[in-house]
This record gives C-alpha cells, sequence and structure tokens, in this order.
C-alpha cells in the first residue's frame, strides 16, 4: 500500500472505534497490522522490513497517529485495545 492511499485512510478519523473499524475493514480485504516491541506501537505488515532494518519508515508518522488514537504505548496497552476492539480478528 502506498503512503498516501494509507493516510487517506485514517485521515480525519478521531476516535479509537473509527480507528478500529477502519483496521477491520483493511484486515478484510488482506492487509496486516501488529504490535512492535521494538518500535512500541501498532505497525502495518509492509512497514515490517523498516522496523527490523535501518531505513526509516514512510509509515512510522501515520501508524503513530493511529497507535496514539487507539491509546497504544506499550504491549500492556496494545493487549487491552486489542481486547476491547478485536483488533486481531480472531
Amino acid at each position: 500500500m502506498m503512503i498516501g492511499e494509507l493516510e487517506h485512510k485514517f485521515s480525519n478519523l478521531e476516535k479509537p472505534e473509527e480507528v478500529a473499524e477502519r483496521i477491520h475493514e483493511m484486515k478484510k480485504e488482506g492487509y496486516q497490522f501488529l504490535y512492535s516491541d521494538k518500535a512500541k506501537r501498532l505497525i502495518i505488515g509492509e512497514e515490517w522490513p523498516y522496523i527490523e532494518g535501518k531505513e526509516d519508515s514512510p509509515y512510522e508518522s501515520i501508524m503513530k497517529k493511529v497507535s496514539e488514537i487507539l491509546g497504544i504505548s506499550d504491549r500492556k496497552t496494545y493487549e487491552e485495545v486489542d481486547e476491547r476492539y478485536n483488533l486481531t480478528m480472531y
């Protein structure tokens, strides 16, 4: 996914419920979202090589915003948010 597309999908979303619903929609389209202990935030699957590498991630700013809106700051808060909004959709 191009960074502009990702920014567009999450622009104007301010409530955790809205962000969680958008994540659900995108997961149904095949996109993956996961928590990264290294980044200490939610990441989109395409971002994984950047997290593990040395290059700056073009997805970082939008995924930081998504994590902030959801209240994710560490693994514990991620698990709480996942339980509340079923982000993993298991």
